[in-house]
């Protein structure tokens, strides 16, 4: 081939493919391509694409209970989250669990304490939840620009860990809910006293409180002031940790662990090891009680307020127990009961 022939046909197939070499690709944020698809994901499911609410959310139904939502009440509430594609990404109830498959009785399902005002839901979830009353239930919608919070700036540091600064959505996905608010309660502290002296009265005469809060029965009591435990000394103590409503989460007992489906072949059952404090503290010379026995303190004021050879069970409110903290076998403000055993002097 003639080479300026050749050169020529080299470059005009150049010209040719420069306007494909310099095209600009579009990119689609993120937030654009999940109103997209949540407005298809309507379309298919609901055969029209409906419009947000007040506070950014999709309606999907709505029952309305009774009575309000105070500004700083607690709610318990029951849910379930699935993604659009029909997937549980979070839940609060056994019937979610078996749909999973992943229930175990190691795990306690209940619904979820939250108070108001205090950051815990996304700011539109928390306004959903305060309309609709005790018994409402409602299935919605939550697109990833209505998972934030609404609080002061300085406070924004506190919840980076939830991936969001304040002002960024929390999560990326669309999210389907259906949730119920199961109880609105005005006073945690006063609901829990109400439920442990109804499990007083039920299961141990209606015995009276020690210090507010703290409920103590000895099983066995031992007389013998030469077995009493001197301050400082370190016990064995065997122990089974129940909820008010039966639930078995924790011991150190296998037998028991066996019983109430909660044994672990990698865990080793012996005594705990607990310092002995009379009546589970020691007064500092300011007044402040001082809790040292390595337990929460409603379990270190029954310890201290037995001898060697005794069995006690004792019941208490979340304030000696984990407050507000929760774990997979406990939830938050769980008021506790404890079946605790210290052996015979050796």
């Amino acid at each position: 081939m003639n080479k300026i022939l050749y050169r020529c046909l080299c470059a005009a197939a150049a010209i040719a493919l420069l306007p494909v070499a310099c095209a600009k690709y579009v990119t689609e944020d993120n937030l654009t391509a999940q109103k997209r698809i949540r407005e298809a994901w309507m379309r298919v499911n609901l055969g029209e694409v409906l419009s947000a609410d007040e506070n950014g959310l999709y309606i999907l139904d709505r029952v309305n209970g009774s009575g309000s939502v105070g500004d700083t009440a607690f709610v318990m509430l029951d849910y379930v989250v699935r993604d659009l594609d029909g997937n549980y990404t979070n839940y609060t109830t056994e019937e979610a669990a078996r749909i999973m498959g992943s229930y175990s009785d190691a795990k306690y399902y209940s619904p979820e304490i939250v108070q108001m005002g205090k950051y815990k839901l996304y700011t539109p979830v928390e306004k959903l939840v305060k309309s609709l009353g005790k018994g409402g239930s409602v299935k919605f919608l939550l697109p990833p620009e209505a998972t934030v919070y609404d609080y002061p700036k300085d406070l924004r540091k506190y919840y980076k860990n939830y991936g969001n600064d304040g002002t960024k959505p929390a999560l990326t996905e669309n999210s389907l809910y259906e949730m119920t608010v199961v109880d609105v309660i005005d006073d945690i502290h006063q609901y829990q006293i109400d439920r442990l002296e109804e499990y007083a009265d039920k299961n141990y005469a209606g015995v009276d409180s020690i210090v507010k809060g703290f409920y103590m029965v000895k099983l066995t009591e031992n007389p013998v002031e030469t077995d009493s435990i001197p301050s400082g000394t370190s016990v064995n103590v065997n122990y089974i940790g129940k909820l008010l409503d039966g639930y078995c989460f924790d011991t150190n007992i296998a037998d028991s662990a066996k019983v109430y489906g909660l044994y672990n072949i990698s865990k080793t059952y012996s005594p705990l090891s607990v310092t002995y404090q009379p009546n589970g503290y020691t007064i500092g010379e300011n007044g402040a009680k001082s809790y040292a026995s390595g337990v929460v303190n409603g379990f270190a004021m029954t310890v201290g307020r037995m001898r060697y050879g005794e069995r006690a069970i004792a019941f208490f409110w979340s304030n000696l127990a984990y407050g507000s903290s929760s774990s997979s076998n406990y939830p938050a403000y769980a008021p506790m009961c404890f079946y605790i055993e210290i052996p015979p002097k050796e």
